[in-house]
């Protein structure tokens, strides 16, 4: 039907012509009959409306088929575009609208050379040299006025800067909405040339090297001019009316300033600008913008680009960019600081609150991550490419609740959380790829967040497979086995590989197989019990601990007198008669009478409450003071008994009596006590020692004082003085016994030992005696008790034990030679010294201390083993 109307279309045309010219009639008549039989030509491509014959190495404008519409001759060799050469396309004359020459190498254009191509819309004459030859380009452009030319591309075709004002002599542009003279050498550029363009929407004048600009008359229906790539330099050019301060543009829309030399921006040139809605100033030599209104009265702007910067755009004013109708931003590549640099507002985003798309990429956001966007509530687009991010911190995303795009390749992140992204539910594309991430987590996205999610790229990371990555495998396995999300990674799996190990380097992740997982439950199961047993043993410990504190404390305590002492006692001066213990809810008994009564009977008494010194370690004073005093009084009551210090106190004087006697501790019942209440040790020292009882009546208490007097002044009737000693070597030993003992079991079994009343004749008598029994003694009695050491054949022993009311102190040295007194109790220091002490060697005489609570021989019991 379409070749039927062509045909009769052609028909008429060809009349009109007939009667014009005979001859042209015949001619056209002719080509009229053969377009029936007219193919596609050789090495181009066609349909039934199209004819592409781009780089086919075609040299002439080929004959097409009739009823075409788009013609490509781009990149052929037609050195000369003739009327003869536009003929071959008689056939489509009424029907091609279509018409690509550029870069036919033409150099010439014949005048009238599109007259015939009435119903041409857009024709393209790019990259050739139809510029040179002006003349012919006025003519063959004036041709055009027959067409309804809405399109024109005159691209790099070498228009010299003074041809710009004759270009269009000929042509008058009635229709033409789109002009294109990119990349030509136009220097100066007036509006005045176009003032016949009543139509023309598009001005595009990129790459020239335009550096002045005068706007005059204005072209009121334009909508977008491109100057970019020029070298404009001062702003002007002035869009502005001087006069009226009206818009010589008034339905500009889109203006490219970008990759000029503008230095200093000014508001006032382009602040007329009413419907502008994208602003490219990226590229120029701007230093700042600072000025408060610098957009703010372009009340149609929805994208401004601000990027590219050459000289490193610095500072920036918060209210500079201030904008309701801003919806898309473009920082990137102008090495802003938002971390450190004072000169970037700290609520640079606060006055356009309306965003929805901003890219802060090759700036520096660091630390501060998106704390300075948080103000962004409607934003869907966020690329942050080489901003140094470090770290994506939980809810990073908090306020994004319209995010569907976010780009945060290229950093230097080197873990996340899926935490991150838990409010990003209208999340559609992420990228994390090429940062330094080792260890996903599985899922790395909630899974609200990959419900929306369409495309996920975390390709180039530092994979490090090891038994983690078979989480992630087996959630990527799952996530592909989905038919809704089998494309949801990109790139997998050919740029997903591990770093580390190092045997597994560049392994894909997907075949990726740690080889010592499988032992991976046992490991878990074992560190399962030992972190159980270390736990158990921990408590132990802590309840052992806190139920022997107070011991643990004296033996602490014991410990660094030893280290402070250097393992040798020296002799220490006692300060007081006697050290009282007694629980805080007695105290009132403890002053008003016993203290009241020593002390009038002249007994120097220690009382914690009265001598404690302020900043000492209340362990540390007991031990000092009950080292200082000759006895201890334990005021014994049901107080007593739940008395933690008291119980303390108790045991530290039990240590000191196993050097110093049972003695050393004098027990007063103040009440009554139930005996299950009480401890061990009280138990063992009830059965050594005698309590004395208080009693409220007056008489009985007479009896009371003189007990605790005696008692006091029994122990303190000698001048005591502990024995000084050194670790390894005795520097005395004593035989002590008391006189029953030596008359029944030694001497009756010694006839050549005479006995005698009196203490000399008696010591005399048993130095042979000890002599002669004291080998069996030591091996019988004590090697198999364990409290005997040797070195060679040289034996030194010396214990306390209770025998009947006195203390023993046996000893041997290599001289054979001992001393015995019968008195019980230490013996008098004078004596001691005179008579009473047998000098041993040091180097050969051992001193082994027993515990009073290990050692308990009866009479009998030394007496059996003596005789045997």
């Amino acid at each position: 039907m379409g070749k039927i109307i062509f045909s009769f279309g052609s028909f008429i045309a060809t009349l009109i012509l007939f009667l014009m010219n005979e001859s042209e009639t015949i001619q056209v008549y002719y080509c009229l009959e053969e377009c029936k039989d007219i193919k596609c030509p050789e090495n181009c491509i066609c349909t039934d409306i199209s004819v592409n014959c781009h780089d086919r190495n075609v040299t002439n404008v080929p004959r097409i088929p009739c009823g075409i519409q788009y013609l490509n001759l781009s990149n052929c060799s037609i050195s000369n575009l003739t009327i003869i050469e536009i003929s071959n396309l008689v056939c489509s004359f009424e029907t091609l609208t279509f018409m690509n020459l550029s870069d036919c190498k033409i150099s010439l254009l014949e005048e009238d050379v599109f007259t015939n191509l009435t119903q041409l819309e857009v024709v393209d004459l790019s990259s050739n040299k139809i510029g040179e030859q002006l003349q012919s380009l006025q003519r063959g452009l004036g041709s055009l006025n027959s067409a309804p030319l809405r399109e024109l591309n005159l691209d790099h075709i070498r228009i010299r800067n003074g041809g710009l004002r004759d270009i269009f002599k000929y042509f008058s542009g009635s229709h033409l909405t789109y002009l294109s003279m990119r990349e030509n050498q136009i220097i100066e550029f007036e509006d005045k040339v176009l003032e016949n363009f009543t139509k023309l929407l598009h001005l595009d004048l990129h790459g020239n090297w335009i550096n002045k600009i005068t706007l005059s008359s204005g072209i009121q229906t334009l909508e977008m001019f491109n100057l970019s790539h020029n070298q404009i330099n001062i702003f002007p050019p002035n869009f502005c009316d001087n006069k009226t301060g009206q818009s010589r543009y008034s339905n500009l829309t889109n203006l490219d300033l970008s990759w000029n030399q503008i230095i200093v921006p000014s508001s006032s040139y382009w602040n007329c600008l009413k419907t502008l809605k994208t602003f490219n100033l990226s590229g120029n030599d701007i230093e700042d913008i600072t000025n408060n209104d610098s957009f703010t009265n372009l009340t149609s702007l929805e994208t401004l680009i601000i990027s590219e910067m050459r000289t490193t755009l610095r500072k920036i004013r918060s209210e500079a960019i201030k904008s309701d109708s801003l919806q898309h931003l473009d920082l990137r590549n102008n090495r802003l600081d938002f971390e450190e640099d004072k000169e970037v507002a700290e609520d640079i985003f606060r006055f356009v609150p309306n965003l929805k798309s901003l890219d802060i990429s090759h700036n520096k956001l660091g630390r501060v991550g998106a704390t300075k966007l948080f103000a962004l509530f409607h934003l869907e687009k966020l690329i942050m490419r080489h901003v140094n991010l470090l770290q994506l911190p939980d809810n990073f995303l908090g306020n994004f609740a319209n995010l569907t795009y976010l780009d945060l390749s290229s950093n230097k992140i080197e873990n996340f959380s899926p935490n991150a992204f838990q409010n990003a539910s209208a999340l559609q594309f992420l990228n994390l790829s090429d940062n330094v991430i080792s260890n996903f987590p599985a899922p790395p996205v909630f899974p609200a967040t990959l419900k929306s999610l369409r495309k996920f790229d975390f390709a180039h990371n530092y994979f490090q497979c090891d038994c983690e990555i078979v989480k992630l495998q087996k959630w990527i396995n799952k996530v592909l086995s989905d038919p809704d999300k089998k494309n949801l990674l990109s790139r997998y799996p050919d740029d997903y590989w591990c770093y580390t190990p190092h045997p597994m380097y560049h392994v894909l992740l997907k075949d990726a197989v740690p080889t010592h997982c499988k032992y991976s439950n046992y490991q878990f199961i074992l560190s399962v019990v030992c972190s159980a047993v270390i736990c158990l043993v921990v408590a132990v410990v802590l309840v052992v601990m806190y139920v022997y504190r107070w011991k643990i404390k004296l033996l602490l305590h014991n410990m660094r007198q030893r280290r402070r002492d250097g393992y040798c006692q020296l002799t220490r001066s006692l300060e007081y008669n006697t050290y009282l213990v007694y629980a805080e809810k007695d105290s009132a008994w403890v002053i008003h009478e016993l203290m009241k009564e020593l002390e009038e009977a002249r007994y120097n008494v220690y009382i914690r409450d009265r001598y404690s010194v302020p900043g000492v370690a209340r362990c540390d004073e007991i031990v000092d003071n009950i080292y200082k005093s000759k006895t201890v009084i334990l005021v014994l009551s049901k107080n007593f008994m739940a008395c933690q210090w008291c119980n303390y106190q108790l045991n530290v004087a039990q240590a000191r009596a196993v050097k110093l006697g049972p003695h050393f501790m004098i027990p007063v019942f103040l009440e009554g006590i139930d005996t299950s209440r009480m401890t061990r040790s009280l138990k063992h020292l009830f059965r050594t020692l005698k309590p004395i009882e208080w009693a409220r009546q007056s008489t009985k208490n007479r009896l009371f004082w003189s007990e605790l007097k005696t008692a006091l002044d029994a122990e303190t009737s000698h001048e005591f003085e502990e024995t000084g000693y050194q670790s390894c070597a005795a520097e005395y030993a004593y035989i002590n016994t008391d006189r029953d003992f030596i008359h029944s079991e030694v001497l009756e079994r010694s006839p050549e030992i005479k006995t005698s009343s009196s203490g000399d004749s008696i010591a005399s008598a048993i130095v042979s005696c000890v002599e002669k029994f004291a080998p069996k003694l030591l091996c019988n009695v004590l090697l198999p008790l364990g409290l005997i050491t040797a070195s060679g054949a040289v034996f030194g022993v010396a214990h306390n034990a209770v025998v009947g009311n006195g203390f023993a102190h046996i000893g041997v040295s290599s001289s054979k030679r001992a001393m015995v007194t019968s008195s019980g109790g230490y013996p008098n220091r004078k004596s001691e010294k005179a008579n009473n002490t047998i000098s041993c060697n040091r180097q050969t005489m051992f001193y082994v201390p027993l515990k009073l609570t290990l050692w308990s021989l009866t009479k009998e019991n030394v007496a059996k083993d003596a005789r045997s």
